[in-house]
C-alpha cells in the first residue's frame, strides 16, 4: 500500500468534542483492517491538556471508541501511535476538565 496521508483534522480548536467524519474508501486506498500511524499533532496548548482519541465504524453510526489515542504535551509536539483503519473515522478531544487553547492535528499515514 503506498504511503498515503489523510487529514482527520488539522488546525482543529482543542475544545472537547467529536470532530468531522472522514470516509476513508473516498479519501484514500486505505481499507477496513489494515494498519495506519496515526500522527497527533498539538500547537499551543495551554491549560488542561487535552486527549486526542480516534473512533472508528463500519456504516457511521455505531462507533468503536478509542481505536488509538494519545495523551498530549502541553505546548508543539508529535506523538505518533499505530491504529486499525475503518471504513468511517473521526477524531475526538477530551480534556480533564474544562477546555484547552491551541490547536490540534490528526493524519493518518499508512502502513505497508
Amino acid at each position: 500500500m503506498p504511503k498515503t496521508v489523510t487529514i482527520l483534522a488539522a488546525g482543529t480548536a482543542a475544545s472537547a468534542g467529536d470532530k468531522a467524519v472522514v470516509t476513508m474508501s473516498k479519501k484514500t486506498p486505505f481499507l477496513p483492517g489494515r494498519k495506519a500511524r496515526a500522527i497527533f499533532n498539538a500547537v499551543g496548548q495551554t491549560g488542561t491538556a487535552p486527549v486526542y482519541q480516534i473512533d472508528g465504524s463500519a456504516d457511521n453510526s455505531t462507533w468503536v471508541a478509542d481505536v488509538c489515542d494519545a495523551n498530549v504535551v502541553l505546548g508543539a509536539g508529535i506523538t505518533a501511535v499505530e491504529c486499525v483503519v475503518y471504513e468511517y473515522m473521526r477524531s475526538t478531544v477530551t480534556t480533564a476538565a474544562g477546555t484547552a487553547a491551541g490547536t490540534l492535528g490528526v493524519h493518518l499515514e499508512g502502513l505497508g
